[in-house]
């Protein structure tokens, strides 16, 4: 009970931190370029993620960044918790966009801090608006070389089962013609939202697969690649858990 009420305010703490200096690098924008500005931004939310890593006490294992090819990919992973995202943004040193439910934006600091790195807010019960995002998505990996991260689960499954992985996702990769880095990540879930009370010593794993390459694919397996990723990652998921 202790270390769950004194990380709380800790994390608390930290997001504070996250908003002044999200304050003080606003007056950068008008002085630097876009990348630049970005790069900055990236910086100080890495450093907000990492403060919850070491709060948290998280055992986190991450693999696999070798097979992250050096050009624009789509990550795309299974979802369990916040925490995917933290611990994704933690491991990863790359020009990356993140594609979140409108949702986001009502969460304090956190959707402000969205807007600043270019985030991509999904509205699901507005088709319109969803592919006005997935063609802002296509261009900046086609011209501004971004990756971009994406859950095709759409939301969290607060345990080890997956849910279904929504075809729409894919079509980011197919349009771009880039490659799927299947992303496991194994027990987020168990740091906090599995009982809402944070919870010390979790060991959290987070894979990066091999990439997969949609012009590869036989033709069956790409009509299908919602459920030839979710194998994947089953797959994988099953391994790590065994």
């Amino acid at each position: 009970m202790l270390f769950d009420i004194v990380s709380k305010i800790r994390f608390g703490l930290s997001l504070i931190r996250l908003w002044f200096s999200m304050l003080g690098s606003r007056s950068l924008k008008k002085k630097v370029d876009r990348d630049t500005y970005y790069a900055e931004v990236f910086k100080r939310a890495q450093r907000h993620t990492k403060d919850l890593l070491r709060i948290s006490k998280m055992n986190l294992v991450v693999e696999g960044l070798e097979n992250i090819p050096d050009e624009p990919v789509v990550f795309m992973g299974n979802h369990q918790s916040y925490i995917d995202i933290y611990v994704a943004f933690s491991s990863l040193s790359r020009r990356l966009i993140l594609i979140g439910k409108k949702e986001i934006l009502k969460i304090p600091i956190i959707g402000n801090l969205g807007r600043e790195m270019n985030v991509l807010f999904l509205d699901r019960d507005n088709p319109r608006e969803g592919l006005k995002t997935i063609l802002e998505a296509i261009r900046l990996i086609k011209e501004e070389r971004f990756d971009v991260l994406i859950y095709p689960e759409g939301t969290r499954s607060k345990t080890r089962e997956m849910g279904e992985f929504h075809k729409g996702s894919f079509k980011i990769a197919q349009k771009a013609k880039v490659p799927i880095i299947p992303m496991v990540v194994s027990d987020a879930y168990k740091v906090f939202e599995d009982t809402y009370r944070v919870t010390p010593d979790v060991n959290v794993h987070l894979k990066f697969l091999s990439p997969i390459y949609l012009d590869e694919l036989s033709a069956e397996d790409a009509k299908n690649i919602d459920q030839v990723l979710k194998d994947i990652i089953q797959k994988e998921l099953d391994r790590i858990n065994s």
